[in-house]
């Protein structure tokens, strides 16, 4: 009889005390699943997009994120004619307070007088005899004095100028902006001005094919 009791199983929980236990299991797991649901849900959830502002200049549409072209959120206005842009260098992507550098750029309707001839024929007439080389394979030329461009040097791609001509001027300890150089050439039936420091002109061919492939991207 004493062997027969210690093999006898245990006696079952009384029902009230079951489901309690049944109560607490599921609390705790659901406890566990909003826990892990508010650590991983941020993870997976997708992040939106910037806002596009719409701009049209003569018959090219763009769509301009306001973190490149640095509206306020509450600008929704549709842009006509010109648009403004605001590139961190070398990156090409919005600016922000780690910028060093940036590159300022105008998008405006095409004018005769940015095309490159027309240009090179305007400066031409100013331009003094010397001329020396630059990093990136640039020459330099300077402008007389009383000549529209005084205090400015010319930065021009060989062998004729057409691919790149630049205009900075000298330096000046009273100057304090850094986008003092520009350069303004025809892309996609719009003329691109961009200002842009003195310091990355040797790099002249990435900052050109970098801010034409942004360009292309805002085409709609």
């Amino acid at each position: 009889m004493v062997r027969t009791r210690l093999n006898r199983p245990p006696p079952p929980l009384p029902r009230a005390d079951g489901a309690l236990l049944a109560a607490t299991a599921t609390v705790l797991f659901a406890a566990a699943a909003a826990t892990a649901l508010l650590f991983y849900a941020p993870r997976f959830a997708a992040k939106p997009g910037p806002q596009l502002q719409p701009a049209r200049i003569g018959e090219v549409v763009l769509a301009v994120p306001q973190d490149l072209a640095g509206t306020g959120e509450d600008d929704t206005s549709r842009v006509v004619g010109m648009v403004r842009l605001r590139l961190d260098w070398p990156s090409f992507g919005p600016v922000t307070a780690q910028s060093r550098k940036k590159l300022l750029i105008t998008l405006s309707p095409p004018d005769k007088v940015n095309e490159p001839a027309t240009q090179l024929a305007t400066y031409a007439r100013f331009l003094t005899p010397t001329v020396w080389s630059n990093p990136g394979g640039l020459v330099v030329r300077g402008f007389r004095k009383s000549s529209p461009y005084e205090g400015d040097e010319l930065y021009v791609s060989v062998p004729d100028g057409r691919g790149f001509a630049a205009r900075c001027p000298l330096d000046s300890g009273a100057v304090t902006l850094d986008e003092l150089c520009r350069v303004t050439f025809r892309h996609r039936g719009m003329d691109v001005n961009i200002r842009f420091p003195r310091t990355v002109i040797a790099d002249w061919e990435l900052m050109i094919g970098g801010v034409r492939r942004t360009i292309d991207g805002l085409m709609r």
